[in-house]
């Protein structure tokens, strides 16, 4: 929805597709496209999986652009355990229709852990989740039937992405709705594991860079996408509580979540260079931004 709301902003892009597909199988069944949005005749809304090929099928055709945000969703309280699509055959189909270009949001949480200041593409990818396996499982898929049958492709790798919208099983979303509700809030660990936090807003804009961008000189690339900061857990939730008015005692340690990462941190020197793109939104404005959109939209905070 944020890159939606976003697209929407910019008919630099908007206009150079005659019609956009939205499919969502709306597996917490609700739709959360705007009614004036589906009302728009230049877009179009599937419910249902993009790997079910007679989904793919239909809305699928040669020369389109494809840009996959798909993804189970993964949360402390309920970890990603499995994965049950088929990304070849659906990637073959994709080859057969000769697509211009599918854009793949992949996570840099396919490193693990990794020690680096900064992050870089060629890193060792060794995945600890599930979740994470399967986004780096996609892009050797991705890869092979790039070499195989030429499938134009671009991954993008995000740090942790926050911001209005969000599944509120996720770290921020979950602390912030917690502590508007004065509910007490767990963090793993001592709270010291560090991350790039992204605001929501600068990825779209990196992806709408890459719907413009007309070279092929991209295709089979990956690309790192952060802010080149981090902040530690227990800070930023210090920060939330500060900034909704709730008490650092609502906090709550608990063991350490298998697989977590301790530290990711990436100033995404590629994509800017590469797209003469760069975040602009600090921590402090995203995170006011977030708090104030969950203040307008409350829902029961996560286990």
């Amino acid at each position: 929805m944020n890159l939606l709301h976003r697209l929407q902003t910019r008919p630099d892009v908007l206009d150079r597709f005659a019609t956009i597909v939205l499919v969502d199988p709306l597996q917490y069944g609700e739709q959360k496209i705007p009614p004036h949005v589906l009302a728009d005749p230049r877009y179009r809304f599937v419910q249902g999986s993009i790997y079910d090929p007679a989904v793919a099928d239909d809305v699928i055709a040669a020369g389109d652009t494809v840009l996959h945000l798909v993804a189970q969703v993964n949360s402390f309280t309920a970890p990603q355990t499995t994965t049950v699509d088929d990304p070849p055959r659906y990637l073959h189909h994709l080859a057969d229709r000769r697509i211009a270009r599918l854009l793949f949001l992949s996570t840099a949480d396919i490193y693990g852990d990794n020690d680096a200041d900064d992050l870089q593409e060629d890193a060792p990818v060794r995945p600890s989740t599930i979740y994470a396996a399967a986004k780096a499982a996609f892009e050797a898929y991705l890869s092979a039937v790039h070499a195989m049958r030429g499938l134009p492709y671009v991954a993008f790798r995000p740090v942790t992405i926050y911001g209005p919208q969000q599944y509120p099983g996720w770290l921020i979303p979950r602390v912030i709705t917690q502590a508007l509700a004065g509910q007490p809030i767990t963090l793993t660990g001592d709270g010291s594991v560090r991350r790039d936090w992204i605001f929501v807003s600068d990825v779209c804009d990196l992806l709408l860079a890459a719907l413009r961008y007309d070279g092929d000189d991209i295709n089979g690339q990956v690309f790192n996408v952060g802010t080149g900061t981090e902040t530690d857990v227990l800070t930023l939730t210090r920060q939330i509580l500060a900034s909704v008015g709730a008490d650092e005692s609502l906090i709550r340690f608990v063991s350490d979540r298998p697989g977590d990462i301790r530290r990711q941190v990436a100033t995404a020197a590629r994509a800017r260079q590469t797209f003469g793109w760069a975040p602009v939104v600090p921590l402090a404005d995203g995170l006011a931004d977030t708090i104030a959109w969950y203040r307008e939209h409350p829902a029961p905070p996560a286990a």
